[in-house]
């Protein structure tokens, strides 16, 4: 480990890392000097992404993965083993809104779609992950301010990120004798494919189009002192977290938002 690249020899796994923020965290940990497994549902996006990671001189091990799917996510946690051989550095990042009406009107299988990917997701690669984790490894876990507060709507999302957060204290306590720390990422709006609500195919937008789109005003929900964040801000974040000394913070949330949560 050096000073340039603070997590030279450690693997890290993102999931949900074939664009927005998850891209940016794996790119930032690649130029640190760790070694990258990567997964999300789509091909091509992690392909691009892999050649990101490799272009750092690092390696780089990808996977197609519904992380609603347990044979399939299982299957990408033991390759990941047999691949590196441990894991030091997880970030719980992939996530969903399949369901965003209001209860009354929403879709069961949907709303019960997001807390799949949302929540037992998570739970799942962190489950099949931690035998073939090092002890002193970190494990973030990207949650939301709407797993603060309930809203009028999109009540799947807010309830599993409020899950989320409970997930995470929960690991906190069960894993301080392994000295894994565990902590939240809460990023506050961030300029991703998630904020085109009119464009709901759309998921390659630039992050600079997104800022660009809403540099007058930001969308509904969020106070006039919020602001919007490029991706890279939290890939930044992440890099902090992840390099913290061991027997730093766990049970903790970290946020880039501007608002009380």
């Amino acid at each position: 480990m050096s000073e340039d690249k603070p997590l030279a020899g450690r693997t890290a796994v993102v999931t949900g890392a074939g664009r927005g923020l998850g891209r940016s965290i794996a790119l930032y940990f690649a130029r640190a000097g760790a070694d990258l497994a990567i997964c999300s549902r789509t091909l091509a996006e992690l392909e691009a992404v892999k050649a990101e990671v490799e272009a750092c001189g690092v390696r780089c091990l990808l996977g197609a993965v519904d992380l609603s799917d347990q044979e399939v996510t299982a299957a990408f946690c033991d390759q990941v083993i047999a691949g590196f051989g441990c894991v030091d550095l997880l970030v719980n990042n992939a996530g969903a809104e399949v369901e965003t009406g209001r209860i009354e009107e929403s879709d069961p299988a949907n709303w019960w779609k997001t807390i799949e990917i949302n929540l037992r997701g998570p739970y799942m690669v962190t489950r099949f992950l931690l035998p073939g984790m090092s002890d002193g490894a970190k494990i973030i876990n990207v949650t939301s301010g709407m797993g603060k507060r309930a809203g009028n709507a999109n009540s799947a999302y807010h309830v599993s990120k409020a899950a989320m957060n409970m997930f995470t204290d929960a690991l906190a306590n069960e894993l301080w004798p392994r000295r894994i720390d565990v902590n939240n990422l809460i990023p506050g709006p961030v300029a991703t494919s998630m904020l085109n609500k009119d464009k709901p195919g759309d998921r390659r937008t630039p992050p600079e189009e997104v800022l660009e789109r809403f540099a007058e005003a930001l969308p509904p929900g969020f106070p006039e002192w919020e602001r919007l964040k490029h991706p890279d801000e939290v890939g930044e974040l992440a890099l902090y977290m992840a390099t913290r000394p061991i027997g730093g913070p766990t049970g903790q949330s970290f946020s880039l938002a501007r608002r009380p949560l």
